[in-house]
């Protein structure tokens, strides 16, 4: 046998063996962002000296390093003269904002009632804002429309396509 022909079936194997023994290239798995921690069933409290100043809680809860997501959502605020609550199915907070999906549900302790599908609770500002449909009830007294920005300091509404019932006294 001649050189040649040995030399030619070792590179023929060695190739052979490259291409058969060669990495695969795996799919680059796109990295999910790992919440910090995760609850199920939770209440979560802030106590000043004095008393409960917010509550939240829910079903199941993840928070981010800059958020926090909850599901099946109840956030309590007691800071105010008029004690508010808030639930959805969904929530969203950041930076003091509430973002809300899902069966919304605003209460204030002077009757005061608020229910749409979505919306926005800014807590430091103290805004309600929908682009859906809404409704407000306050004892008799019931506005549904769509487009709500609702300043609670003020007690102002805009709205449009506004539909009323107002008792007057």
């Amino acid at each position: 046998m001649s050189i040649n022909i040995f030399f030619t079936l070792v590179l023929t194997l060695l190739v052979g063996m490259f291409a058969y023994f060669k990495p695969v290239e795996r799919d680059q798995l796109s990295v999910k962002e790992v919440p910090l921690f995760e609850l199920d069933r939770f209440v979560i409290y802030e106590i000043s000296p004095h008393k409960i100043d917010h509550f939240f809680e829910g079903e199941h809860g993840k928070r981010f390093s800059d958020r926090y997501e909850v599901s099946v959502a109840k956030f309590t605020n007691n800071e105010k003269a008029l004690l508010e609550s808030i639930r959805a199915d969904k929530a969203l907070y950041k930076d003091d904002i509430v973002s809300l999906d899902g069966k919304v549900h605003y209460v204030r302790a002077d009757g005061l009632q608020f229910r749409s599908n979505e919306g926005l609770y800014d807590q430091k500002r103290s805004l309600i804002t929908t682009d859906g449909a809404f409704t407000i009830t306050k004892n008799e007294n019931i506005i549904q429309g769509t487009h709500l920005y609702y300043n609670l300091n003020l007690d102002t509404v805009s709205a449009n396509q506004i539909r009323a019932s107002y008792q007057l006294n």
